[in-house]
C-alpha cells in the first residue's frame, strides 16, 4: 500500500469516527418542552363544583401595612426558567398552609388575582374564616412574582371541622 492509499484510508476512517460524534453533540443541545394539557387516563369526567358568586374581601393588601410592590421580596411564586411565573401553584400551597396552620377548619373557595405589577390586589372567599384570611393576607402581602395579571382558584372542602388529616 503507498504513502497515498494509507492517507485516505485514514482520512476517511478519521471521518467516519468523527462525523456521528458530530451528530452525537449537535442533537444533545435540543430542548423539548411539552406543554400541553392532556388529559388523564381516567374514565370519570372530574366533578363539576359551580363556586358561583365569591366576595372579594376588604382584605387591606393595597394599604401601608405592607411595603409597595417592587419593594416587596420574591415569593414562592417563581417557577422554572422557562415559565417563570408559577401563581397557581403558589396560591395551592399557601392556601394549603394557612388551612393546616390555622386547625383545618376553613371550607369553600377561595379566589386570588394577581396585579399587573406582580403582587396580588384581591382576595375573595364564599366561605370567609378571619384566622385563614389573616395568614392568606400576611403571606400574599408581603411578596411580589414575576406574573402579570392572572387569576387563581382554590377549594378547601366541605365538611372540615377542625380535623387536620
Amino acid at each position: 500500500m503507498t504513502w497515498r492509499e494509507r492517507r485516505a484510508l485514514i482520512g476517511a476512517s478519521l471521518l467516519m469516527t468523527t462525523l456521528p460524534l458530530v451528530a452525537i453533540v449537535l442533537g444533545a443541545c435540543d430542548r423539548h418542552a411539552d406543554i400541553r394539557d392532556e388529559r388523564d387516563a381516567s374514565f370519570a369526567p372530574p366533578p363539576e363544583v359551580d363556586a358561583g358568586e365569591i366576595a372579594e374581601l376588604d382584605s387591606g393588601l393595597e394599604s401601608d401595612a405592607f411595603p409597595p410592590c417592587g419593594d416587596r421580596e420574591p415569593g414562592g411564586c417563581e417557577g422554572p426558567v422557562d415559565f417563570p411565573c408559577a401563581f397557581t401553584s403558589w396560591v395551592e400551597a399557601t392556601a394549603k398552609s394557612c388551612q393546616t396552620s390555622t386547625g383545618c377548619k376553613t371550607n369553600g373557595w377561595l379566589e386570588v388575582r394577581m396585579g399587573s405589577a406582580g403582587c396580588v390586589v384581591a382576595i375573595g372567599m364564599d366561605q370567609p374564616n378571619p384566622e385563614v384570611v389573616a395568614c392568606l393576607v400576611e403571606a400574599f402581602g408581603s411578596a411580589s412574582c414575576p406574573c402579570t395579571e392572572e387569576e387563581a382558584s382554590f377549594f378547601f372542602g366541605n365538611g372540615n371541622d377542625g380535623t387536620c388529616p
